[in-house]
């Protein structure tokens, strides 16, 4: 009898009055309203399966660190990146500081006419210009030499080298200046040490980048006075950029130079000048032809805009 009893009853481990307090599918109770993390009694609901599961919790349960202000808004968006404008002088000076730190190069002093590394030469150094002008110039198959950059302070030299191995043309000093020379396994072991190390040869690999698109852009839509005009504003931004007079240029190459650059000949290089100087646009200094004033550098730009527009109306009625 006792056997056939104990068989009908259900199998547990608690007493048989403990069975009769445990509530069949209750959940649990929030804690007392008097409790100092009381949660309110809206809220002392069975959570959704989502929201257990991102708790932490079992379904059905509130899980027990769950308070109204951990619960963050259904709603809510990622605010945007704030991008604040930065001054390219004072950025320029914190590159130059942060090389000088890292890197501690060595600093040598140029002349014009001196040459820091010619086309074909093998590539191991890698330069960053602290005072003076440079031009890069390219050589045909058959001899022709073309300028195909201009460097100023504050840029770098020698990474077009990287590619190959050996640089594509040559760096040619056009005043006395003043270069950093930094070997480029120096570099990279400053890179892979220092993050604000890459980022510093980072921005200036894609400032070079900017730089020979802007001047790509200008030779292919300009017609040859509003190239002349963009060159002058070009090299004024580049000054003030640096900290330098932009209202005052000394060209430190010649008309030929400049030609050869911009892709005319030197007679229509020297007449784009002077029709520029008869329009007020630049007046030319006492010294010479190569210092050039620019009384309001805003209505020459807005000469060259003129003349990029007039170019495209010509193009499209063609």
């Amino acid at each position: 009898m006792h056997s056939a009893i104990a068989l009908a009853s259900p199998p547990s481990d608690l007493p048989r009055d403990r069975l009769r307090d445990v509530p069949a599918s209750r959940p649990r109770q929030a804690p007392a309203a008097n409790s100092a993390n009381a949660v309110p009694r809206d809220l002392a609901k069975p959570l959704p399966l989502a929201d257990t599961i991102l708790a932490g919790a079992t379904p059905g349960l509130i899980a027990p660190d769950l308070r109204p202000s951990a619960r963050p808004p259904l709603h809510l968006s990622v605010a945007e990146p704030q991008v604040f404008p930065r001054d390219p002088q004072q950025r320029m000076l914190e590159v130059m500081r942060t090389i000088r730190d890292i890197i501690q190069p060595a600093a040598k002093v140029v002349r014009a006419g001196d040459m820091l590394f010619r086309a074909a030469q093998p590539f191991n150094t890698v330069y960053l210009i602290n005072a003076g002008a440079f031009k890069l110039v390219s050589r045909s198959l058959d001899g022709r030499e073309q300028i195909v950059s201009l460097k100023f302070r504050g840029d770098w030299l020698g990474f077009s080298g990287i590619a190959q191995g050996r640089h594509p043309c040559d760096a040619v000093a056009m005043d006395t200046g003043n270069i950093s020379i930094i070997p480029y396994d120096t570099l990279l072991q400053a890179c892979a040490r220092y993050p604000e190390m890459m980022a510093v040869v980072h921005e200036g690999m894609s400032a070079e980048i900017t730089h020979e698109r802007q001047s790509l852009m200008s030779v292919c839509t300009l017609a040859s006075l509003a190239r002349v005009a963009e060159f002058l504003c070009a090299w004024a931004r580049s000054m003030h950029q640096r900290g330098l007079r932009a209202d005052e240029l000394t060209l430190r190459m010649t008309r030929a130079d400049l030609g050869n650059f911009l892709g005319m000949t030197l007679e229509t290089v020297s007449r784009c000048l002077s029709k520029l100087n008869r329009e007020g646009l630049i007046v030319f200094g006492e010294r010479g032809r190569r210092q050039i004033s620019i009384p309001n550098r805003e209505r020459l730009e807005q000469f060259v805009i003129g003349g990029s527009m007039s170019r495209g109306k010509l193009a499209a009625a063609a």
